[in-house]
């Protein structure tokens, strides 16, 4: 670092929600306060993936009215079968299976599952086919992360398949492109966080509908409740493919347990504000056990990052196991003591008598696990023929890495 140039950091964090106690508290509003703003309109997001397939290894065949199937083994020793039962579908048709050679953006332990893509795209079925796959090399039942995709890689979904089978059996009702992965406890946490993302926002436009048809019903005719029934299932439904599968992927990987915790606390409110229920907390059964238990997660989530950067002179690269708890920041002969978290205070040391203090932030925009960025400045001094003082402004990134042992 120049004699004129500190060290500095401060760092701001914009995430939609604290990982803190008080943003449990204050999340547990009492009745009568206003509504959270919830998207009634929005569809569910879904999740794309980048295909890339192997053109040499394909197979056709021609299914009837009558049934028929289609089989293709890969360079790997994966056997992939087709089976079309009769009256699936109305003419003879031509169905091509290649492999998929790699698959980029799906959350599997690496990007090369053993899968096929399978046409005519968009091909739909009286009948249910059924796609076995027998992989070259074994993946641990554990592990199998079973998934198809639409198109050339719209709609990423974890498949329905045949549940009682050992063998790896999906159900099709309609192409594209299905297969088998392997997934640690991090990636099926992102599978099921995928699979409540989707739900979420399908299951608030129902029920926004529903609300929406049942106050037109009661302006107009007088009729109260006639949605009732349907609200009540909505949220029967929120709970069992949003909440439960995002406690479950929390369980699995701390880093969902802040989405967890938000949609737990929404469903409470919306029972409260639209199904009636007389008090917002414990509007959800258990609700309180629940977010205790998602809040210790988050409290006790670790959340390491590689931070690089600096200015001029200072540069780190420095490896941190948990950016939510005090770190420490080397590089140059200069130590920075940082406060922990997504933002708080620092002070540093280093050549000169250096010394200084500040405050910082860091911004997570696509959530705790994900690649970010930290800004920073404050004030400092260094001694050489005379003390120099001065400010100036840093940025860093920062890289999620693998948790320390």
């Amino acid at each position: 670092m120049k004699n004129t140039k500190l060290v500095f950091l401060v760092l701001m964090l914009f995430l939609g929600v604290s990982l803190s106690c008080r943003f449990l508290k204050d999340k547990m509003a009492k009745p009568g306060d206003k509504a959270p703003a919830i998207d009634f309109v929005t569809p569910g997001k879904s999740l794309d993936v980048k295909v890339q397939l192997d053109k040499k290894q394909t197979a056709s065949g021609k299914v009837s009215p009558a049934g028929g199937s289609v089989s293709l083994t890969a360079a790997d020793g994966s056997k992939f079968t087709l089976d079309v039962p009769a009256k699936a579908v109305n003419a003879d048709t031509t169905i091509t299976m290649t492999a998929v050679k790699s698959l980029d953006g799906a959350p599997l332990d690496n990007n090369t599952p053993i899968a096929v893509q399978l046409e005519p795209s968009g091909l739909s079925f009286k009948e249910a086919a059924t796609l076995t796959i027998v992989p070259g090399k074994e993946i641990p039942l554990k592990q199998q992360a079973i998934f198809g995709y639409e198109g050339e890689g719209k709609d990423y979904h974890l498949a329905v398949m045949d549940r009682k089978s050992k063998e790896i059996k999906i159900k099709l009702m309609q192409f594209s492109g299905a297969g088998v992965g392997s997934a640690s406890d991090s990636a099926w946490a992102a599978n099921l966080q995928t699979q409540a993302s989707d739900a979420s926002g399908r299951l608030l436009q129902k029920l926004g509908e529903a609300a929406q048809n049942d106050r037109r019903a009661n302006v107009f005719d007088g009729d109260e409740n006639q949605a009732g029934e349907i609200i009540d299932s909505i949220f029967d439904q929120f709970y069992d493919q949003v909440v439960l599968k995002e406690m479950a992927a929390a369980e699995l990987d701390c880093k969902h347990a802040q989405q967890a915790l938000d949609d737990l606390i929404r469903l409470d409110r919306l029972k409260h504000v639209i199904g009636g229920v007389d008090s917002s907390i414990e509007a959800v059964s258990g609700f309180a056990d629940k977010a205790q238990k998602l809040a210790d997660i988050i409290a006790n989530c670790k959340t390491p990052y590689r931070i690089v950067g600096g200015l001029d002179d200072w540069q780190t690269n420095t490896a941190v196991c948990d950016i939510m708890k005090p770190f420490t920041l080397t590089g140059g002969g200069f130590t920075m003591q940082l406060s922990g978290g997504l933002s708080g205070t620092y002070d540093y040391s280093g050549p000169f008598n250096a010394n200084g203090t500040g405050t910082y932030t860091i911004s997570l925009p696509d959530g705790v696990g994900k690649p970010g960025t930290m800004t920073g400045g404050g004030a400092g001094e260094v001694t050489g023929d005379k003390v120099y003082r001065g400010t100036g402004v840093e940025k860093y990134t920062l890289t999620p890495i693998e948790p320390c042992k």
